[in-house]
C-alpha cells in the first residue's frame, strides 16, 4: 500500500493504493510469466504507410494485429507469418522513402509482439530508430517491447521520450506507463498514469479498468 495527496473540486485527498489481487487477476493475463496481476503492456502504436503497395499492407495488419483474434490458432498463425512477409517485401524492395521505411520497421515490430517474439521487436524497432531517431511511435513501441522484456525501468525511459516528442496517442504511451510502474512497486505514479491514459481518451474502457483496482479515499477532517 502506498499514500498520497491530491486536490479534487478544491478538497484535499488522500489516495490509498491497495491492489484487489482476485479483480486484478480476472481483468487479464499478462505476457510475462510468474506476474499475473498487471494487465499486458501491448499498446503499440502503428504508423500509416499508404500507397497500396506492402508497405500499406504491413501497416494494416498491424493495426488489425491489436484486436484480431481468430477462431483457429493455426489460421491467426499463417496470417501474421504472411503479413510479416509482406513487411519484409516492403523493407527488401526501394519504394519506400525515409519515413516510411521507419514506419514499416515499427509496424513489423507490431506484428512480433503479436506473436510474443520481443526479441525480434526490439531489433526492428531499433532499425526504425537508427533511420529516425526523433520518431515517437517508435519509441513508445520500444517502451512497450522492454515492458514486455521485464526491463521495466528501460520501458519508462522510452515510453516517456516518445511522449516528450509528442507521440500521436499518448493515452496508450500512460498505459504501458501504469503497467510499468505498477511492476516497479510505485504504484502513485501507476495510478496517476492510468488517471492520465482515461482522461485522455474517455471512451476507452482499459485504464478505467486498471484504475478501479485501486482504492481512493478522502481525508477526513
Amino acid at each position: 500500500m502506498e499514500m498520497g495527496f491530491s486536490w479534487y473540486n478544491g478538497v484535499l485527498m488522500r489516495e490509498v493504493f491497495v491492489v484487489d489481487r482476485i479483480k486484478a487477476s480476472a481483468i487479464g493475463a499478462v505476457a510475462v510469466a510468474g506476474a499475473l496481476l498487471i494487465p499486458l503492456a501491448a499498446q503499440a502504436q502503428a504508423i500509416a504507410v499508404f500507397g497500396g503497395g506492402y508497405g500499406e499492407t504491413c501497416w494494416r495488419a498491424a493495426l488489425a494485429s491489436t484486436f484480431i483474434h481468430m477462431d483457429s490458432a493455426v489460421e491467426e498463425a499463417h496470417w501474421k507469418a504472411d503479413s510479416i512477409r509482406a513487411c519484409d517485401d516492403a523493407i527488401s524492395g526501394s519504394a519506400l522513402d525515409r519515413r516510411d521505411l521507419a514506419s514499416t520497421y515499427v509496424n513489423r515490430s507490431i506484428l512480433e509482439m503479436s506473436r510474443e517474439n520481443y526479441a525480434v521487436a526490439e531489433k526492428n524497432l531499433n532499425s526504425a530508430l537508427k533511420l529516425m531517431p526523433m520518431l515517437a511511435e517508435a519509441h513508445v513501441d520500444l517502451g512497450s517491447t522492454m515492458i514486455n522484456m521485464q526491463k521495466y525501468d528501460e520501458g519508462v525511459r522510452e515510453t516517456e521520450l516518445g511522449l516528450q516528442l509528442n507521440s500521436k496517442e499518448p493515452q496508450r504511451a500512460y498505459y504501458n506507463l501504469g503497467i510499468a510502474y505498477e511492476y516497479l512497486g510505485n504504484l502513485q505514479k501507476a495510478y496517476d498514469s492510468y488517471k492520465q491514459a482515461a482522461l485522455l481518451d474517455p471512451k476507452w474502457q482499459d485504464p478505467k479498468d486498471q484504475m478501479a483496482r485501486f482504492v481512493v479515499q478522502p481525508i477526513n477532517r
